[in-house]
């Protein structure tokens, strides 16, 4: 179901990211890289730790807690291939972030 996350302004800056809250009220990690924005679940899938404060580089978050590591962009785990980040499509209309939630 696609869903509102923010404005766009109030979103991320570049190589960052921050919990995000959609429409029905779920809470989310958005990532901004280069620009370009990713939601996933905000949980490390290793130990379910918040992953919206990890450090984000060059396309990699890295977990606070446990320093595994995904990539932003497939979701995928670079410490152990078995298991891989829940990501959603995000859109930007008119200034506005919009994802596809389950």
């Amino acid at each position: 179901m696609r869903q509102r996350i923010c404005e766009v302004a109030q979103g991320p800056a570049a190589g960052k990211g921050q919990s995000a809250r959609s429409e029905d009220g779920r809470v989310w990690a958005l990532f901004n890289v280069g620009g370009e924005f990713h939601l996933c679940e905000d949980r490390c899938p290793h130990m379910d730790c918040p992953i919206h404060d990890g450090i984000v580089y060059r396309g990699v978050v890295t977990c606070q807690w446990h320093q595994w590591q995904f990539d932003l962009v497939t979701g995928e785990c670079l410490i152990s291939e078995r298991i891989k980040l829940a990501k959603y499509p995000v859109s930007v209309e008119n200034g506005v972030i919009f994802a596809d939630l389950p």
